[in-house]
């Protein structure tokens, strides 16, 4: 499967995250690339989550402000 969202930054859950925390990564995400599906999309697990973007700049970028 090809895809056009080659430069993923993985998060991974933590014990002392809150949904709030998690809400403010996303919440970031959307104002700074749009809704997922252009820049970037998601996949989530009981571990981590995937931000998959199409730029590697927008990739660079989300993973200093947010990691």
């Amino acid at each position: 499967m090809v895809t056009d969202f080659k430069y993923s930054i993985r998060i991974y859950w933590k014990n002392d995250d809150t949904i709030t925390k998690w809400d403010d990564i996303c919440i970031w995400a959307i104002e700074n690339f749009g809704m997922q599906g252009d820049k970037f999309t998601t996949y989530s697990t009981e571990d981590y989550m995937d931000f998959n973007f199409r730029c590697e700049k927008d990739a660079i970028h989300f993973a200093l402000v947010n990691i």
